[in-house]
């Protein structure tokens, strides 16, 4: 039996949801660029997921497709856009794809790209000189960056992810709330280990990217090893005004510090004493602390 498109129609009337919202794209597209200068060679090597939202609840509602741009073609475009893009900084680029995304298909509406970049460095020769073509990578820290796109506006947000740093001293936690909950003694001297994540916005529109994300990266550092902490609170705070004292244009920071213990080992059943200097590193459970600071109006 055919069913005719008014008995398709009267059944989806009857249906008990209606579709709210959605989005769709292509994830984790791997993009390898070397650019070949005379005396050395540029490695970038980018993740980048992509989103799309518009004009395609048919596709969902009713299976036409005629508006969809294939998550293939999405994938090619990053590879075709990069090779005419100097990569110079990965915020430059997803701007780039959202623009392209926005101006080819008038379905859709608005999109969203994240990228995260690998961070090679190069390895030093002999001679004390960066080699001009090879490369060591930096373990789990990335540069990230998400872009948002519409038809009336784009934001860029950047980042620092998986910046692990650990201190052996100047590290203080005392004055706390206690009660017959808390067994956790005092101290004015303990190991302050964390993985750092740090996100930031722009209080201007083409900022550069790339001197922006070496210099919050630079102060995460010089903060994190010179500042006398009485908290991790306390850190992050000094870490997110001196970012915006240092850079204009940022507009402001989220820094996101979890606490990754390290406890000290008990050697006195070994008939030894621990001098401060064995302790077990753990994973979880964690003290996972974050605050964003604003520029001031």
């Amino acid at each position: 039996m055919i069913r005719t498109n008014t008995e398709t129609t009267m059944e989806q009337k009857q249906r008990p949801g209606v579709l709210a919202a959605n989005s769709y794209g292509k994830s984790r597209v791997r993009l390898t660029k070397i650019t070949r200068h005379a005396d050395r060679h540029d490695l970038k090597e980018i993740c980048i997921d992509i989103q799309l939202q518009g004009e395609f609840d048919k596709s969902y509602v009713t299976g036409d497709n005629s508006q969809v741009v294939a998550t293939d073609s999405m994938k090619n475009t990053v590879y075709v856009l990069a090779a005419n893009h100097s990569l110079a900084d990965i915020e430059s680029f997803g701007k780039s794809l959202a623009g392209h995304f926005l101006a080819t298909y008038a379905q859709v509406r608005s999109c969203t790209i994240n990228l995260s970049e690998e961070l090679w460095q190069r390895i030093v020769s002999a001679d004390g000189n960066p080699h001009p073509h090879a490369f060591f990578g930096a373990g789990d820290e990335k540069h990230a960056a998400e872009v948002r796109a519409d038809r009336q506006s784009i934001s860029v947000e950047s980042a620092v992810e998986g910046l692990k740093l650990v201190k052996t001293t100047d590290s203080e936690f005392w004055g706390f709330v206690r009660d017959r909950f808390t067994t956790l003694p005092e101290t004015k001297d303990r190991i302050f280990g964390t993985s750092v994540t740090a996100r930031w916005t722009y209080r201007h529109e083409n900022p550069d990217y790339q001197r922006c994300y070496e210099t919050v990266r630079s102060v995460i550092l010089r903060v994190f090893a010179t500042h006398k902490s009485l908290g991790v609170q306390h850190t992050i705070h000094e870490i997110g005004q001196i970012a915006l004292g240092e850079l204009n244009e940022l507009n402001e920071i989220t820094i996101m510090m979890p606490n990754e213990h390290r406890i000290l080992f008990n050697l006195q059943p070994f008939g030894l004493e621990n001098k401060n200097e064995i302790f077990v590193a753990t994973d979880e459970p964690y003290g996972l602390i974050s605050a964003t600071i604003k520029r001031a109006p």
